[in-house]
């Protein structure tokens, strides 16, 4: 059963007395992420509430942030507190809590464009895109005469699974794109960005009409939405909780060697079936992406070479094992895309930013445990878990076992699925295309969001 209001405002108090900082936010996060608990429409509770958080605040971050929080706390009729704090949540990553107070400032001042804009970014970094539609949409004719409010309306139609209004909006926004009346406040030097906010839009729907032709584009396609928005090809979906809030992503996974094994059959079978050789793969020197690569070089009966610090544009398959694992400076040398290179990185997680997509991933996930660290296990005389130690053995004995390991029953099931979606991809040139067919620029930003939406746990 649902807490209500007053038991959350006592909980949050009972773990501040009791100096659970930590505690004390969780619980009341669960108050303020937008759109807010429905009892925050009094001004009793609504002052009551920021007042407490300014205290967490003042622990997390410093005075000057919780004074912002106590500025909207009396409940003021002026936007301009709301718009000063939501920017500052955002920058502190709290985004839910910036689209709370945003949405005041927005209440107040409904023709602001920046308040807008500032409501939308807070809005897209929770995934609330069809929230970000309607605010759009309510100030008269802006979505017809900005054009950063015509993409940004365009942009997040399409994270709602909505490619008509996109088809409906790229015309304007290139009429757009040519009067100084739309563009206000855009020096000239930055409109080479506009152009690649345009550009970004064109890909999503190119890739959108290629893979239709083979997968429903639906609410629940997350395959399909992984290739229109990042340009990966996403391997496996998890059977968990499909239907109960997950969609295919994974939310804490216990990775395992089976599965790894069946990411590289998967690799094998996708670039075999759109005629991609593969001459060597490429070994990271980090040790999980160092015992899948060479377990991949073995399987496809190819050299095993180490990456060369700074990159190289040999061709062969990059093995990550998960790229948010890897330093800044090795990531920097795997950015571009070269001729007949593939960059694989067997996990994403889908909940945290990164540089870029990789070409090919196995799954999604929010949080992990590798096959070959510390691991929670049963105990079977005990029927205790306890903690496993970190298998130390040598990269190569490691690979071995991985390509001795059992795929689940009906692993690869849905193959024919997946080379579906891969043939329909044939067409697609330029920035456009998979990775696979790519000779160069930069790989695109890995998104944390879709039109197909998975619970996710804070």
């Amino acid at each position: 059963m649902p807490h209500s209001y007053a038991d959350l405002r006592d909980q949050t108090l009972a773990a501040l007395d009791s100096q659970e900082t930590n505690k004390a936010f969780r619980t009341l996060r669960s108050v303020l992420r937008y759109p807010g608990m429905p009892e925050l429409r009094t001004k009793e509770n609504w002052s009551e509430s920021w007042e407490v958080f300014a205290r967490i605040a003042a622990e997390f971050a410093g005075e000057e942030l919780a004074q912002q929080v106590r500025d909207v706390a009396p409940l003021p009729e002026d936007p301009e507190p709301y718009y000063d704090l939501g920017y500052e949540l955002i920058e502190q990553g709290l985004n839910d809590l910036a689209a709370t107070v945003l949405r005041r400032a927005f209440e107040l001042a409904p023709d602001s464009e920046g308040i807008v804009y500032e409501l939308v970014s807070a809005l897209e970094r929770i995934g609330a895109h069809g929230h970000a539609v309607r605010t759009l949409r309510a100030p008269p004719g802006l979505v017809d005469t900005r054009f950063m409010a015509c993409y940004l309306l365009a942009y997040n139609s399409v994270m709602t699974g909505d490619l008509d209004e996109l088809r409906r909006r790229l015309p304007l926004l290139e009429r757009l794109r040519h009067i100084p009346e739309a563009l206000p406040d855009q020096p000239p030097e930055q409109h080479v960005h506009l152009d690649a906010m345009t550009v970004r839009l064109r890909r999503f729907l190119a890739r959108a009409e290629a893979v239709h032709r083979a997968t429903p584009l639906d609410l629940t396609d997350l395959r399909g939405w992984q290739f229109v928005t990042t340009g990966t090809v996403l391997l496996h979906l998890s059977p968990y909780g499909f239907d109960e809030g997950m969609t295919g992503r994974y939310a804490f996974i216990q990775d395992s060697e089976g599965l790894c094994m069946e990411g590289l059959r998967r690799v094998e079978a996708s670039l075999k079936h759109a005629g991609v050789r593969v001459p060597r793969v490429f070994v990271l020197p980090d040790q999980n992406s160092a015992i899948l690569a060479h377990a991949a070089a073995k399987h496809l009966g190819v050299p095993a070479e180490p990456w060369p610090e700074g990159g190289s544009d040999a061709p062969g398959l990059l093995v990550a094992y998960d790229l948010s694992d890897l330093d800044e400076e090795l990531l920097s040398s795997l950015r571009n895309h070269q001729p007949g290179q593939v960059l694989w990185s067997h996990l994403t997680c889908w909940t945290e930013a990164s540089p870029f997509a990789a070409d090919l991933t196995t799954y999604l996930y929010q949080n992990k445990t590798t096959p070959w660290g510390e691991r929670l296990m049963m105990n079977p005389e005990t029927r205790k878990v306890e903690r496993t130690q970190p298998d130390d053995r040598p990269v190569e004995a490691l690979a071995n076992d991985l390509l001795s390991a059992e795929l689940e029953a009906n692993a690869l099931d849905d193959l024919p699925t997946l080379l579906a979606l891969v043939d329909s991809l044939e067409d697609l040139t330029g920035d456009a295309a998979p990775g696979w067919a790519r000779p160069a620029g930069f790989r695109p930003r890995h998104l944390t969001d879709s039109p197909v939406k998975s619970s996710q746990f804070i």
